[in-house]
């Protein structure tokens, strides 16, 4: 296997689909309120059977989108991990699972949970904040919620998102909490919730809450920032309904070459921007790009890695004509074994 990957979590982005538009989501851009299909089962199990030979994988993830737009396959996914004695199976949801005419109700709300139990599924993060709320009635996820409780080694948890912390005074977090307050007094269990980084939508609609630094440090070594790893120390990849496998970047597709032969031949230092970003950081990414016409701005960029994901992104955008003629044609990502 690759010196560079020691695998330990697999995400899966089951779908784009989400009833949703919240103002704070940070893939906003990628998701769609109708349902457009959802990642390929049979190619998501494979991979997960085979990765589990290869690594020590502790943690399995579905969200989306919505994920369990698409329950059946969300099942298959956490039955195949149990059966590969992956530990920590869990799923991030809103709760609220409509069919395509927005129809839902309680047989089919204690349906999906029933059967997301006896698939494997042992953690779920349920999200209730001010931003899903605006879209999603609350009643319904209350509903699920209840049906989850029915399932005594199931674990699960609301999982709200904070604009600055919890403890930071503004609309959205106050709203957060009064809605808590209704699980809270059901004595449903509520995380510590996830802190609203400003990319996607958030970056536009919360623009007040995250000024711009008056200088950013774009040389700063890659994976020296929080919550970030280097692309030569990966141990999560996450895989995206177009079959994409992610690091950073993409790094091959599991409907066009077999995840082991993608990962057998991940190298990141034969990988153009990888390259440049492990070798140079943000300063060398940007040299190696400025004369592909990519379309991006990153001087409204909070961080290194808000500057880095937007290059990246325009890469991804362009990815196949940026290295059709290029000496790395035959690199890991386009080459089949």
């Amino acid at each position: 296997m690759s010196k560079y990957i020691n695998l330990s979590r697999i995400e899966f982005v089951v779908t784009n689909a989400c009833r949703g538009q919240c103002r704070h989501c940070s893939v906003s851009d990628r998701l769609e309120n109708n349902d457009n299909g959802s990642i390929n089962c049979c190619s998501a199990v494979d991979t997960v059977q085979k990765l589990a030979k290869k690594f020590e994988v502790k943690s399995i993830l579905t969200f989306g989108g919505e994920a369990l737009l698409h329950p059946d396959t969300v099942c298959k996914i956490h039955s195949v991990a149990r059966e590969c004695e992956i530990p920590e199976r869990q799923l991030i949801t809103s709760g609220y699972f409509p069919s395509k005419n927005n129809k839902i109700n309680d047989e089919k709300i204690a349906d999906v949970a029933k059967a997301i139990y006896y698939a494997g599924v042992n953690n779920v993060l349920l999200s209730v904040d001010a931003f899903h709320q605006e879209f999603i009635p609350v009643e319904y996820v209350l509903k699920f919620a209840k049906a989850l409780r029915n399932y005594e080694f199931l674990s699960f948890k609301v999982h709200p998102s904070w604009v600055i912390n919890k403890y930071y005074d503004n609309d959205y977090n106050s709203k957060t909490k009064q809605l808590l307050e209704v699980f809270t007094d059901m004595e449903i269990e509520v995380s510590e919730g996830k802190i609203i980084t400003p990319s996607g939508k958030a970056e536009k609609n919360l623009a007040e809450y995250f000024p711009l630094p008056e200088q950013v440090d774009f040389s700063i070594p890659c994976g020296s920032s929080l919550h970030t790893s280097k692309p030569d120390k990966l141990e999560c990849i996450s895989i995206k309904p177009n079959g994409k496998v992610y690091a950073c970047s993409s790094i091959g597709n599991i409907y066009e070459d077999d995840i082991v032969n993608i990962i057998n031949s991940y190298d990141p230092y034969n990988i153009p921007w990888l390259n440049a970003v492990l070798n140079g950081g943000v300063p060398q990414l940007i040299d190696y790009v400025k004369n592909k016409n990519l379309g991006f701005d990153i001087s409204d960029s909070r961080s290194a890695c808000a500057a880095c994901r937007k290059i990246m992104d325009a890469l991804q955008n362009d990815i196949h004509s940026i290295e059709k003629n290029s000496p790395h044609a035959q690199s890991p990502i386009s080459r089949k074994q």
